[in-house]
């Protein structure tokens, strides 16, 4: 609804009207909800059957996960105390065979076992 301001034919104001329903606040006070607003005892007791079926689903659901990730972290610690006997075992292992194939073990095994020397400087000689 257009409406012209009276003192200045210039200004035009714009009016919108509001509905008439009775869920709104009035200017006298809040508005009094009628019986059909409220819920009904039945579907009161549905909704809360509902809800507290979905929160312990939901508690279950987070238990089990719960559960799931501690199994996971103890077998996370067993592998890392796994994989650290596994490499101390691998660094002795290296030790070893490094110890073994040493030049000087190898020519005290082959002295004794087959009776080889290795040759003294003199009894080198090298072609080039």
């Amino acid at each position: 609804m257009l409406v012209t301001d009276k003192n200045r034919p210039d200004k035009v104001k714009i009016r919108i009207p509001r509905p008439s329903s009775p869920s709104f606040a009035t200017a006298h006070g809040p508005a009094q909800s009628s019986g059909k607003d409220q819920l009904s005892p039945e579907f009161s007791r549905l909704l809360f059957r509902l809800l507290a079926g979905i929160g312990l689903v939901l508690l279950v659901l987070s238990q089990l996960l719960h559960w799931r990730i501690s199994q996971a972290r103890a077998e996370l610690e067993r592998l890392t105390a796994v994989n650290a006997d596994v490499r101390r075992e691998h660094a002795r292992l290296i030790a070893q065979r490094d110890e073994l194939a040493s030049k000087p073990r190898i020519a005290a095994a082959a002295a004794v076992r087959l009776g080889l020397q290795l040759p003294d400087k003199e009894q080198e000689h090298r072609l080039y």
